[in-house]
C-alpha cells in the first residue's frame, strides 16, 4: 500500500494568495488618478453643466471677421443676441444690437442661435463614454490653473447622436473641463455658417456653481469664388442669469 502523501506546500501557497493584500493599480505617469476615473468624473460634470446652462438666460456677442495676410481685419460682421428660456424650456433668441456688416466676401447678413447650434459648448456625456477613446496627451498651465490635456476620439458614430472630437483641458485638481478645441461629429449643419469654422476653441469661466463657456474662437481658410479668405469667428457669452428661481421649479 503506497504511503499517503500530504499537500501542505500547495495548501500553504493558496492560503498565502488568499490572505495577501490586493495591490491597487497605480495611475499612469502624469495622472493623479486612473484615466477611466478622471474621464468619468469630467463627463459627469459636463452633463451637470450642460443641463444647468440650458436653464440660464445670457447675452451673446457675435463677430465674424475677414482677415488679410498681414493679420488686419478687412471686414466684420457684428450682432448681439439675448438668449432666454421660455416657461416650457424652449431657447429663444432676440437681436438687441445690429446686425452690422462690412464683410466683403462672406454673404452673412444675420445670425441666429440655430446657425451656431453645432458649436460644441459642452463635450462628452457619461452615457456615451463607450463610444470614445480617450488619451492623455500632455499638460499645460492656463490662467494659473494646472491642466491635463486629453484627446477624445469617437470610435463609433451612431446615427442619432452628435459626438465631440478634439482636445479637452481638464483642471488637474478639480477635474473640470476648462477649455476645449474640436468639433461636433458628424456635421449636420444648417444655416448661414454651415460650411465655416468646423473646429473652435472654447474657454470656460465660473458662473454661480458651474463652469460655462464664455469665449469661443474659430479660424478658417475659405475659398470664395476665386479667392482664399481667412476668416475668424468670435463669440462672447455674458450676463448669465438663471431663468427661473429654484423655488419656482
Amino acid at each position: 500500500m503506497p504511503a499517503e502523501r500530504t499537500h501542505l506546500p500547495a495548501l500553504f501557497f493558496f492560503c498565502a494568495l488568499a490572505t495577501a493584500p490586493v495591490q491597487e493599480t497605480p495611475p499612469p505617469p502624469g495622472l493623479p488618478r486612473p484615466l477611466e476615473e478622471i474621464v468619468r468624473h469630467f463627463a459627469e460634470k459636463e452633463l451637470e453643466y450642460a443641463r444647468a446652462h440650458a436653464q440660464y438666460n445670457y447675452r451673446l456677442a457675435i463677430k465674424i471677421q475677414e482677415i488679410d495676410g498681414e493679420g488686419n481685419v478687412r471686414g466684420e460682421f457684428r450682432e448681439v443676441l439675448e438668449a432666454s428660456v421660455s416657461p416650457t424650456g424652449q431657447r429663444i433668441d432676440r437681436v438687441v444690437e445690429g446686425p452690422v456688416s462690412s464683410l466683403q466676401h462672406l454673404g452673412i447678413q444675420k445670425l441666429e442661435l440655430f446657425d451656431l447650434s453645432e458649436v460644441p459648448l459642452f463635450t462628452v456625456s457619461p452615457e456615451d463614454l463607450t463610444l470614445y477613446r480617450f488619451d492623455h496627451v500632455g499638460s499645460e498651465r492656463i490662467d494659473e490653473v494646472d491642466t491635463l490635456i486629453f484627446r477624445a476620439t469617437p470610435t463609433v458614430q451612431p446615427r442619432d447622436k452628435t459626438l465631440f472630437e478634439g482636445l479637452l483641458w481638464v483642471d488637474a485638481e478639480k477635474l473640470d473641463v476648462v477649455k476645449t478645441f474640436g468639433r461636433s461629429v458628424p456635421s449636420r449643419r444648417g444655416g448661414v455658417v454651415k460650411n465655416f469654422f468646423p473646429r473652435v476653441e472654447v474657454y470656460r469661466e465660473p458662473v454661480d456653481a458651474y463652469l460655462f463657456p464664455t469665449f469661443v474662437q474659430g479660424d478658417d481658410i475659405l475659398s470664395v469664388v476665386d479667392e482664399t479668405v481667412r476668416a475668424r469667428l468670435i463669440l462672447r457669452f455674458s450676463d448669465h442669469k438663471r431663468a427661473f428661481s429654484e423655488t419656482s421649479n
